[in-house]
């Protein structure tokens, strides 16, 4: 046997050999088992009341990873976790994770002592943008954020958000009480609306207007225009106002909201039509201002956006 061989076949046992040694745990010098893989993941559920991630298993275990790859082979971890009975922890290749999302939104509540709206989600530059959240991955509407964050609460068992979950079921209860405020007239007025779409894009919020008022006129409703102490854009059924704006930058906004809190002095329920929004961002903001500033008492502002 030559010696350029013999070379050879002393590496191959010594990688052998550093393999073997690989599974076994470095404190105790003794093979580890599955059993054992499993017995040390129950006691960190067990213990912390959260399924493990990856690092804070071998953290605890005090295994190396090649040394489950030994016992499970290819995706080691992941197979003891279906072992264990739970899904697998997969890599998250979402731009911001959910879990950060999801503690930002909880966190802000906590400081807050009430649920954030989406201005205070912009102030603090928090990541995604509103308009960001409704996107893929996310698809997160700002209205939906309570019922998502319960959702993530219930199905990853995440402790220390109890008084967020409170506020949430509070804001539940008012907002069924405001919907129990809204009569019949109303609501048929708001899903024609909805259901109304421009035959075009318009110059003006005037043409946009004279179209609406056609479209109401022929499904029986009675309109009237710049009408009233408030100057209403149009007025339904002598009930109902209806304020427009079109393609509205932050100074029209402000302008708007003046307008809606002018309207409410003389009608309850105000119904404001936003179309061609340039941004995402400034419309949620808007919206949750008016939820919570002027949507009070029997006052109701329905804010649509084409």
């Amino acid at each position: 046997m030559t010696r350029q061989l013999m070379v050879g076949i002393d590496k191959v046992c010594r990688s052998a050999y550093s393999y073997a040694s690989a599974i076994r745990t470095p404190s105790v010098g003794i093979m580890i088992s599955k059993d054992d893989c499993i017995q040390k993941y129950n006691e960190y559920k067990k213990q912390h009341e959260v399924i493990p991630k990856k690092k804070d298993f071998f953290k605890f275990a005090g295994i190396h990873e090649r040394q489950l790859v030994g016992l499970y082979g290819r995706d080691a971890y992941t197979k003891l976790q279906e072992e264990c009975g739970d899904e697998a922890n997969k890599l998250n290749l979402e731009k911001t994770p959910t879990e950060k999302i999801m503690r930002q939104y909880g966190d802000l509540a906590l400081e807050l002592e009430e649920l954030p709206n989406s201005s205070d989600w912009i102030e603090r530059h928090f990541k995604p943008s509103i308009s960001g959240l409704e996107r893929r991955p996310h698809f997160i509407k700002w209205s939906e954020f309570p019922s998502k964050f319960t959702e993530w609460i219930q199905n990853n068992q995440v402790k220390g958000y109890e008084k967020v979950l409170g506020y949430i079921n509070e804001s539940s209860a008012k907002s069924k009480v405001k919907a129990e405020k809204r009569d019949r007239e109303f609501e048929k007025l708001i899903s024609n609306i909805r259901s109304w779409s421009p035959g075009r894009r318009r110059n003006s919020e005037g043409e946009y207007k004279i179209e609406l008022r056609r479209h109401l006129e022929s499904l029986g409703y009675t309109v009237n225009e710049e009408f009233g102490e408030s100057n209403f854009d149009l007025l339904i059924n002598k009930r109902h106002a209806v304020e427009i704006k079109k393609d509205p930058q932050l100074s029209e906004y402000d302008r708007l909201f003046g307008q809606l809190a002018r309207h409410l002095q003389h009608q309850l329920r105000v119904i404001a039509l936003i179309l061609d929004a340039p941004s995402e961002d400034k419309f949620s903001n808007f919206t949750s201002l008016v939820d919570t500033y002027l949507c009070k008492d029997e006052k109701i502002v329905e804010v649509i956006k084409k």
